[in-house]
């Protein structure tokens, strides 16, 4: 046992847990650590933020991932740094040893260097940040019923800003919620007042998608009461306000940046070799240059596509190269040569809410409408971890679908200002 190779797996995203899956049968011995104690399946965040569903019906325990895998050690904690000579990651105030350093600790929100984004803007990136977006929104309609001259300065306005998968479900969900759900419940507002603005500086949303996917998207958030600021660019964000390039102001008291991500500060921090975003430059092995034992996944990695483009930092290349890495260290414990990493595109899919979503899959294949959208929602149930995440997911939208209710419109932890800690 103690000439087994140690594999310390820094994160527990769509990476570093597919790595860990592809090791557990391996004969090494593994520590995975993460700051917090759970999984999340960051796809439907924008769920937990529009209430259709709770951080419980998305997340799930990391222990509980692997129940059966003797070989595995959870470590609870954040890892600040690593000691190349000594081979040695840095968590806390403690040490850990490592044979093999998989770094795969995900990415965090990107602000551009905009003017005011951080500190009046709300991320959508962790579940904490989910259940800031929901307790504020509520928290500024529930104010807005209390003393309706606040709707004169945006409390019934949410701008999302960025036109990116993230931002067009999540627009189309706050659309959905403040339709069929907060009209009902908020009966003394003037829910005409009540506004969803997406802010995207491209002159189309999802523009990694088809130009009928994005055609059918964008006249569907119309039809469901979005205002698209298309071809905008955010000059700098206030308190209660967006000002744009162009000099307008948009009064909105919930703004949501949903407009890209950046690898995690840890990248850093370490000394490696960094690429566009912060990500950190590897090889075809996903190795960074000159380090034989130090593996890269996710959206830490700064991974090839084709010709100068990088693999975008979403679930399917976290995951695909998560297992690659692991797979990689499996081959050289058993005497192996690595590999190259070869991504497979197995398509990419956004809905827009109730009976519409797009699908763009691989041969060319093009769904939008309610077929889209059913293939949006199985698609996203299988990949859900675990069969009471999948069970409540269905029955929260079963229930959603059915009675155009929402359940957990909960206002914890209490309404934060941007920028507050959490």
């Amino acid at each position: 046992m103690a000439n087994r190779p140690h594999v310390v797996v820094v994160g527990a995203g769509f990476a570093g847990i597919d790595c860990v899956r592809r090791l557990v049968n391996e004969p090494v011995d593994i520590t995975l650590v993460d700051r917090n104690n759970f999984s999340t399946f960051t796809p439907l965040l924008y769920q937990v933020a529009t209430a259709g569903l709770t951080g419980s019906d998305v997340a799930t325990a990391i222990r509980g991932h692997f129940h059966d895998a003797a070989n595995l050690r959870v470590r609870f904690g954040e890892v600040t740094g690593v000691d190349w000579d000594r081979s040695v990651v840095q968590i806390d105030d403690d040490e850990l040893p490592f044979d093999h350093l998989v770094l795969a600790a995900g990415a965090t929100t990107n602000w551009f260097a905009i003017e005011g984004a951080h500190e009046n803007a709300f991320p959508m990136t962790t579940l904490a940040d989910a259940d800031h977006v929901r307790a504020h929104v509520l928290e500024r309609f529930e104010a807005a019923d209390a003393d309706p001259s606040l709707v004169d300065c945006g409390a019934l306005t949410v701008l999302v800003a960025g036109g990116g998968p993230t931002g067009v479900e999540m627009a189309g969900a706050l659309a959905e919620l403040f339709a069929m759900v907060l009209a009902k419940d908020f009966r003394r507002l003037d829910m005409s007042r009540a506004r969803v603005v997406l802010v995207e500086m491209l002159p189309h949303v999802l523009a990694p998608f088809s130009e009928g996917g994005r055609r059918h998207a964008a006249e569907t958030l119309r039809a469901r009461g979005v205002e698209l600021r298309l071809g905008e660019k955010i000059a700098a964000v206030e308190d209660g306000a967006v000002r744009l390039a162009s000099g307008e102001v948009i009064r909105a008291q919930s703004i949501v940046w949903a407009v890209g991500v950046r690898a995690n500060p840890l990248a850093d921090v370490l000394g490696l070799e960094q690429s566009q975003g912060g990500r950190i430059v590897v090889g075809p092995d996903q190795r960074p240059p000159g380090r034989s034992n130090v593996w890269v996944a996710g959206d830490m990695a700064a991974t090839a596509a084709r010709g100068d483009a990088l693999l975008p930092q979403m679930a399917q290349p976290a995951k695909q190269t998560g297992r690659f890495v692991g797979g990689q260290i499996a081959r050289l414990v058993r005497g192996k040569s690595v590999q190259t990493f070869r991504y497979k595109n197995l398509g990419s899919m956004a809905t827009i809410g109730r009976r519409s979503a797009i699908a763009d899959l691989p041969a060319g294949i093009r769904l939008s409408g309610t077929l889209g959208w059913v293939s949006w929602l199985f698609l996203h149930l299988m990949q859900l971890a675990g069969l009471r995440n999948r069970a409540n997911v269905l029955v929260n939208w079963a229930w959603s679908y059915f009675t155009y209710d929402r359940g957990p419109r909960l206002i914890y932890p209490r309404a934060t200002k941007p920028g507050s800690p959490s």
